[in-house]
């Protein structure tokens, strides 16, 4: 198969497992063994890390630290790392604690049914729009980027599949906000690379560039690479995923497996991407990973490791 990417091969990746991958354990993990994640993360290169989430300890306890994660990350880094750095916030609370810290980089959700988007951030999904609006305006106030991610874009757990027609209309109004990026989720691990491509056709026709797109899928059905793929081959280049592929979605059912960030650079760069990312960093990142949470990770690349084209080492004759 000949590959033909229809711009530059250069990719903008974004690493959510120290957030969208810790966020749904059964287990504490330490405010120190997030901040040796997060340094590990940014050690390999990848180009942003999203680091916590400042939403309500009551609805997702993992991420009560947030505060204290983001300042110990700047003692340890400097004010200059908060450029590497993006944060979720889920409604104007959430963001005004995030600028407190000093965070330059925000993301925000918004869920493409009504069924999900009440049960993610209790709002219409009318009320939410108005809420982001407020919401840009004040991160733009304050000099920072404020993104919006489109949650369940080809499925819902509670309403069944998606109108395309739905999701252009909804990344179009956050174009009118002046989002920085308009992520797309695959929020429950049911799109195909047919549906990738034709969504990702839909929106670059409705006037949404791919510069601006961000796609994250999760792997629940074995799909998630076929689906990165996909997407890059419509022209995508900026791509989420999490560390060893850890971690899913604590307000959809089953949606289980971020696709693994090792994975899908791997691949990429297999196709003729470019990355400044290291893939070995990023394996052994994944081999501290799994002794951290002491079970073995969804991701194949980190066991398997980097093939370097040559032969296997012949073992020892007994």
């Amino acid at each position: 198969m000949e590959f033909s990417p229809r711009t530059s091969p250069a990719l903008f990746f974004t690493e959510v497992g120290p957030r969208d991958g810790l966020q749904n354990l059964a287990q504490e993990v330490t405010t120190e063994s997030k901040l040796e994640l997060v340094e590990r993360l940014l050690d390999c290169g990848v180009d942003q890390v999203e680091v916590t989430s400042f939403v309500s300890p009551a609805w997702v306890p993992r991420m009560a630290d947030a505060d204290a994660l983001i300042a110990r990350l700047i003692d340890a880094r400097g004010q200059a790392v908060l450029h590497r750095v993006r944060v979720l916030v889920p409604n104007p609370r959430g963001l005004e604690r995030a600028l407190e810290t000093g965070v330059r980089h925000v993301v925000a959700n918004l869920a493409v049914t009504e069924s999900f988007n009440r049960r993610n951030l209790n709002h219409s999904v009318a009320e939410t729009l108005s809420e982001l609006e407020a919401m840009a305006g004040t991160a733009r106030a304050s000099g920072c980027l404020f993104d919006v991610g489109l949650s369940v874009a080809f499925g819902c757990p509670f309403e069944g599949r998606v109108d395309q027609d739905r999701v252009a209309e909804l990344a179009d109004s956050c174009q009118e906000l002046g989002v920085a990026e308009i992520g797309i989720a695959d929020t429950i691990g049911v799109a195909d690379p047919r549906q990738v491509s034709s969504l990702i056709e839909l929106l670059l026709r409705s006037g949404i560039p791919t510069e601006q797109m961000s796609l994250h899928f999760h792997d629940t059905r074995a799909m998630g690479l076929a689906n990165v793929l996909a997407a890059y081959e419509t022209g995508i280049r900026r791509f989420e995923g999490s560390i060893g592929g850890i971690g899913g979605c604590p307000f959809a059912p089953r949606a289980t497996g971020n696709v693994c960030s090792e994975d899908l650079l791997h691949m990429l760069t297999r196709v003729g991407a470019r990355t400044g990312a290291d893939l070995t960093g990023l394996c052994q990142t994944a081999e501290y990973l799994e002794r951290l949470l002491g079970e073995p990770l969804p991701g194949r690349l980190y066991r398997a490791g980097v093939w370097s084209g040559m032969p296997a080492p012949s073992s020892p004759e007994g």
